[in-house]
């Protein structure tokens, strides 16, 4: 270390052990890994008390603190590097989630990363949020994803939801029997298909669409993504037509 410098260039903060990630001001990237559990929190001595979203209590325990609906999913926190469960309270940021999987650019947000800004303090606080491009989730999430079990559900006893007593665990996106969302690539047929598209197109456009994916060829391109990355092909081909045949070459923000 040079006696001039206050921290070795190697230095890295150690990340939280706290299990529940709390939004801090400015950028808060994630990975939404899991379905989210719904529900309504009230408090009690300081202390929350959640109940399933079908079973919302009449009155809350303090007439001045109303009972908030909630989401709780597991996520990724980028910034800490760990697998964290999210409690999300503020309708700003939910309207923001559910909007994007409505809508048939984006798709639900297990397809790719999600930045939630926050800005202002107390009663002026604002979110929004921010996807990122599509792209094929990093193995070693997952593999801390399972490395690290969590049951929900927990939440509504109030108990620990890492605990290691649990019988059973909330499942990820990408587990048997669920929607499998991060391994499913195009089929042969498909991917041949998307292929001789692209060969309609400028060498340039085929690197940067792949690129945008985090793919190296088609057959690595998500079955999730198969009609807008098709579409969005067509559209190019269109668009060069009406442009005396010039090739397109560039890459709209749709992927």
């Amino acid at each position: 270390m040079n006696k001039y410098e206050f921290l070795p260039q190697t230095y890295k903060a150690p990340s939280s052990s706290n299990n529940y990630m709390r939004l801090q001001d400015g950028e808060n990237k994630i990975r939404i890994l899991s379905a989210p559990v719904l529900g309504w929190e009230d408090w009690e001595n300081k202390k929350p008390i959640r109940y399933a979203f079908d079973d919302k209590p009449s009155k809350s325990v303090d007439p001045k603190l109303p009972v908030k609906h909630f989401w709780a999913m597991i996520v990724w926190n980028y910034v800490e590097e760990q697998i964290q469960v999210l409690q999300i309270t503020q309708a700003g940021i939910r309207n923001g989630i559910e909007a994007l999987s409505k809508d048939t650019d984006w798709g639900a947000p297990y397809f790719y990363d999600i930045k939630i800004i926050k800005s202002g303090e107390g009663k002026d606080t604002e979110y929004k949020v921010n996807p990122l491009p599509h792209k094929i989730l990093n193995p070693m999430i997952q593999k801390s994803f399972m490395e690290k079990r969590c049951l929900l559900d927990a939440l509504f006893q109030n108990e620990d939801p890492f605990s290691k007593e649990w019988g059973t665990y909330t499942d990820g996106i990408f587990e048997e029997g669920t929607l499998q969302i991060q391994s499913s690539t195009l089929s042969d047929e498909q991917a041949i298909e998307v292929q001789q598209l692209l060969d309609n197109c400028d060498d340039s456009y085929g690197k940067d669409l792949l690129a945008s994916l985090n793919v190296r060829s088609v057959w690595e391109i998500p079955q999730s993504l198969y009609l807008r990355v098709k579409n969005s092909i067509m559209a190019k081909i269109e668009i060069a037509k009406t442009k005396s045949f010039r090739h397109p070459n560039q890459i709209e923000a749709l992927i």
